[in-house]
């Protein structure tokens, strides 16, 4: 089950490694179950923030390739996903920074 990570944070159950944004979680080698990706995943952390997402497809997510995808992508409770891996709170916000991120 292929999750990515959102948010950089240090993984208290991998000796305080810091995982950053854009890497796979889990790394390779390290076995981790249901409840620490529904932990990493949710809110239901000390931080309350979501850290990981699962990855839907094969494709890099973020990635406004040969797909056709449409950014921003909305990831839920009003948060959007950005065409270059952002994540970013409130529609009219996403909207005007990916308008921004095709400008650039």
């Amino acid at each position: 089950m292929p999750y990515q990570v959102v948010k950089s944070f240090f993984d208290l159950k991998d000796n305080k490694r810091l995982c950053e944004v854009g890497e796979a979680y889990p790394r390779e080698g390290l076995e981790v179950d249901e409840a620490r990706f529904t932990e990493l995943s949710t809110l239901s952390n000390p931080r309350r923030e979501i850290f990981i997402e699962k990855i839907e497809s094969e494709e890099e997510p973020g990635i406004d390739g040969e797909g056709g995808e449409e950014f921003p992508k909305p990831t839920g409770g009003g948060w959007f996903l950005l065409s270059n891996g952002e994540k970013v709170q409130g529609e009219d916000k996403a909207l005007a920074a990916e308008e921004a991120l095709k400008g650039e």
